[in-house]
């Protein structure tokens, strides 16, 4: 049965630390039953090729394949591909793995006894059993309790709740879930147990019921985030979603409500109420968190579980008290892609989502009684500039490689993510009042006419990656963009004007987050007016980076996170900070740097908890501040941690 915790015991096993001590190449995929061999070598390749992954996008599937292949080869690697469903899957992907007796292993996770036999394991199968009723008392108190006792008049109704689930432990955790957030009295206990369907695995209507345990904490949802739950079933079976894309995309359906506050504070942005949402569905465990913030805090991606996903499309295409369907899907599929319409009837709007390359045909994918507010297409691209007379209503895009259209016209857009803009002149933005969010992979002209700079872009909140020009700078320092939280810039030495933007950044009075970009060059750190409120930065692609600069770095008060990717040093010892400076810092992190020897004097960095550093394979020392952290210390490369001077 799926819920018994195949992905949860692969998931222990591929970051335990014992593991990533043996095999210091690892990969995961999740192969799933809407089987697709590019998006497996695609997943295998994100993992491998981190750094380059985005350029790969393009390429066919034997391309992909191939680099998976040559990626492997020579090394002692560890892949996973979890959830396969049938033998002609595994066939279709076995093969990229190279035979070369450096002790590279495969797991796979599946439901189907055949596909375990037709691997061709040397191993015995680890078959999971159901939990037994202590198992099923102990993940269920966890849940409930965490590390706290159960009061003891609530432990017997408590452990029969617990067996109820018949051992499997997804629906313990759901159960568990609901049962947390309800009073903890022997009443409110006694009405769920009451409310529970009784069932045996060994009925063969047990899925039934197993999804009538998952629909009751369904249910228990506040009506508000109903829809907000039952919008994941329109993500792939076991996708990895992006949380800044699916809050976006929560406010462009009008999911989100505003909270009413009293005067004297202003209402939370939307934004956040999504991140409120989100934190509701997790603590019920009907959604999954798969990566964090490097904060460790927040949700940067989550998933939710196949049985979740069916249930999300069955309770969808139920109609309503009107007799019409609430939010209608459906999926229409071929070889490596789907189209997927969602309707909401009442509103008479639709999100059109498109995975895969394959965008023949759109738009007549569309309801023709619908106005479209979303358009989603996850890998492919299309000329939207024919249908801009009939995308009034879009309210979010994402697109891939494209041309750029004439992006004003979208009144009502709010979220933009593109690929590239290949329009020399530039994108004009002017006239987008209800823009929040902007963001090109690959640095962007930004544009704005007379009549729109008379207008300032109050709602705007990110804007990435954005050329760092001189019309940027002065958009900037006109105060174009007042409440800008998030800024990517990409930074090209040969524009010669990049200094102008850097520095007007001091007038983006709440810039929390900002991401510079340099295209193998360098701007010295300190002829850069960073606002003093901001929290993260991220420095890639850079030459040079020296002490000095890291002492204009330590100087940035509020500062909690710090990022170095891919760049270069112009020391082989660089000092992270004299005392007193990064006051704030909390998480250091580094990828891709050829740097020998880190050091700190003492009482800087004095809150730092967490320093993480991958493929920098040149390090031999690092500050005590950092060694002082124990398992907060980490390395992406474990053949170089004997390297490291630690002691």
């Amino acid at each position: 049965m799926g819920g018994l915790g195949k992905t949860t015991l692969a998931r222990k096993v591929y970051n335990s630390d014992e593991v990533k001590k043996l095999f210091p190449c690892r990969a995961w995929a999740t192969v799933s039953k809407e089987y697709s061999a590019k998006e497996v070598f695609k997943s295998l390749l994100k993992c491998l090729k981190p750094s380059t992954f985005q350029y790969e996008d393009s390429s066919s599937e034997e391309e992909l394949k191939q680099k998976v292949s040559k990626s492997l080869n020579g090394k002692k690697y560890l892949v996973v591909l979890d959830d396969v469903w049938d033998a002609e899957a595994w066939r279709g992907i076995k093969n990229c793995f190279p035979e070369n007796n450096n002790g590279g292993m495969i797991l796979l996770t599946t439901r189907n006894d055949r596909v375990a036999n037709v691997s061709e394991s040397k191993e015995p199968h680890h078959n999971l059993s159901f939990m037994d009723k202590e198992e099923s008392w102990e993940l269920f108190h966890n849940e409930v309790f965490s590390r706290k006792n159960c009061p003891p008049e609530l432990e017997p109704i408590g452990r029969s709740i617990a067996e109820s689930c018949k051992g499997l432990p997804l629906a313990i955790k759901t159960t568990a879930g609901l049962v947390a957030k309800r009073e903890r009295s022997e009443d409110a206990w006694e009405e769920i147990m009451n409310l529970l369907p009784y069932w045996s695995v060994a009925e063969e209507d047990s899925s039934e019921v197993m999804m009538e345990i998952l629909k009751f904490s369904y249910d228990d949802l506040p009506n508000k985030m109903k829809p907000c739950f039952l919008y994941l079933g329109v993500f792939p079976e076991d996708e990895e979603i992006r949380v800044r894309d699916l809050i976006r995309l929560w406010m462009a359906e009008g999911f989100i409500e505003p909270i009413q506050t009293g005067r004297s504070k202003a209402p939370p942005q939307p934004e956040d109420i999504g991140e409120q949402y989100l934190k509701e569905l997790v603590d019920r465990n009907l959604v999954q968190v798969v990566k964090r913030r490097s904060d460790g805090k927040g949700v940067k991606t989550c998933q939710i579980h196949d049985l979740f996903r069916d249930l999300c499309i069955s309770e969808s295409n139920k109609p309503d008290n009107n007799g019409k369907n609430a939010r209608q899907l459906s999926f229409l599929s071929n070889i490596g892609s789907y189209a997927c319409a969602v309707t909401c009837s009442q509103s008479s709007t639709c999100a059109l989502f498109v995975y895969g390359d394959d965008t023949e045909g759109w738009p007549h994918h569309t309801p023709e009684d619908c106005r479209v507010n979303v358009i989603y297409f996850a890998d492919g691209s299309i000329n939207l500039n024919e249908y801009l007379k009939e995308l009034k209503m879009l309210r979010f895009l994402n697109i891939g490689f494209a041309d750029i259209f004439e992006l004003c016209k979208l009144e009502s857009l709010e979220t933009c993510h593109m690929m590239l803009n290949v329009n020399e002149k530039g994108l004009s933005i002017g006239g987008l009042k209800r823009l929040r969010h902007l963001r090109s992979e690959l640095g962007v002209n930004i544009l704005v006419d007379e009549e729109g700079v008379k207008d300032k872009m109050q709602n705007l909140q990110s804007l990435c990656f954005v050329s760092a020009n001189s019309i940027l700078g002065s958009l900037l320092g006109n105060g174009f963009f007042p409440n800008l939280r998030k800024l990517g810039l990409s930074i090209d030495k040969e524009q010669g004007s990049a200094e102008e933007s850097l520095r007007s950044l001091h007038c983006l009075h709440n810039l929390r987050k900002l991401v510079l970009r340099f295209q193998e060059c360098w701007v010295p750190l300190d002829g850069i007016a960073f606002p003093s409120n901001l929290i993260k930065i991220t420095l890639s692609g850079f030459k040079d980076l020296n002490s000095n600069d890291m002492n204009t770095l330590g100087s940035i008060p509020s500062l909690q996170i710090l990022k170095l990717m891919h760049g270069s040093c112009e020391e082989e010892t660089l000092n992270c900070g004299t005392a007193g400076s990064f006051p704030r810092l909390q998480v250091f992190v580094m990828d891709g740097l050829n740097i020998q020897c880190l050091t700190a004097e003492e009482g800087a960095m004095p809150r730092l908890r967490r320093a993480v550093f991958y493929n920098c394979h040149d390090l031999k020392e690092v500050p005590k501040q950092m060694r002082s952290l124990g398992s907060n210390l980490e390395f992406s490369e474990y053949d170089i941690y004997g390297g490291l001077s630690l002691g």
